[in-house]
């Protein structure tokens, strides 16, 4: 199974700790997936930032039923359920949300993401089956899906010449040396060079095509194929903001070789993962309970 929405882990971590047992988080967590089944590959999810998809979702439950106070704090990062908990829980439903729990009174509900981050969309309801982190990390995706299109827009619009040179500068951003534009462009020239070391022995050779809706098509590679072969090289980046075909992708497979295709999508990619055209508007840090700390005091 896939691992549930964090609402539908609220009841079943109530029944848990209905034995009224203290348990820390990650205790809690290891039992409760036990009880539902969870795969090795269920808890292997990861959100972006690396953290456990599963345990970020038990922990938002948890702070919904802390907010509720059916559950309290005993202890150095244990929690176990409270008195208020024992009493309600033969009239709770089996299933417990923050409607359910608003309805009722129980707790103080604030917005857990601000209004300008919580939907890409003005009016737009957050989705409330996932964690305020999840719904932040889906936000942050749209708006990167939305600057990417930006970027490759305003690709496709600029000079055949000032995309090479764009192509040069985001090469060199990702490490791989410094480049420069050689002025041969055309069907099968060399229209840039990446010198990875200071005496330029070591080079690899571009082929930028600034194209907006015709594909990059097998003859294309092979004429930059043969280029590479008049320099005696075998290295070479095909750079398009169009798409290849299959022939082209195919066209590229071959031992000898060191050719990498480079899209107009994962070109937009690139350049917003590694600021070439694009700027930081501002950074925005998330922090969580070091439980790990109050247990070595």
């Amino acid at each position: 199974m896939s691992v549930p929405k964090y609402h539908e882990l609220i009841r079943p971590l109530l029944d848990l700790v209905a034995d009224g047992c203290p348990r820390n988080l990650r205790e809690a967590s290891q039992a409760l997936a036990e009880r539902l089944g969870l795969t090795d590959e269920d808890l292997a999810e990861t959100l972006p930032s690396g953290y456990p998809r599963y345990l970020n979702r038990v922990g938002w439950a948890k702070s919904d039923l802390n907010k509720t106070g059916l559950i309290e704090s005993c202890g150095r990062g244990m929690f176990q359920i409270s008195a208020k908990g024992r009493i309600a829980l033969p009239e709770l439903p089996s299933k417990l949300d923050r409607k359910y729990f608003e309805s009722r009174g129980m707790g103080n509900w604030k917005a857990a993401v601000p209004p300008e981050t919580s939907a890409a969309h003005a009016g737009a309801p957050p989705d409330e089956s996932l964690t305020p982190e999840e719904q932040i990390d889906e936000t942050l995706a749209e708006i990167q899906g939305a600057l990417e299109q930006e970027v490759l827009t305003q690709l496709r619009a600029i000079s055949p010449a000032s995309f090479e040179r764009f192509v040069v500068r985001l090469l060199a951003a990702m490490g791989y040396g410094v480049g420069e534009v050689t002025g041969r462009s055309g069907d099968g020239g060399i229209d840039g060079v990446i010198y990875e070391d200071r005496l330029k022995l070591d080079r690899i050779y571009l082929q930028a095509k600034r194209w907006t809706d015709a594909p990059v098509g097998g003859p294309d590679i092979n004429g930059f194929l043969g280029a590479l072969a008049k320099h005696g090289a075998n290295r070479g980046v095909f750079v398009t903001t169009s798409r290849f075909t299959p022939d082209a992708r195919r066209a590229v497979e071959l031992p000898h070789l060191r050719l990498v295709l480079i899209d107009g999508e994962e070109l937009a990619r690139l350049a917003v993962e590694h600021n070439v055209g694009v700027s930081i508007k501002r950074r925005i840090e998330l922090r969580r309970l070091d439980t790990d700390f109050f247990d070595d005091l």
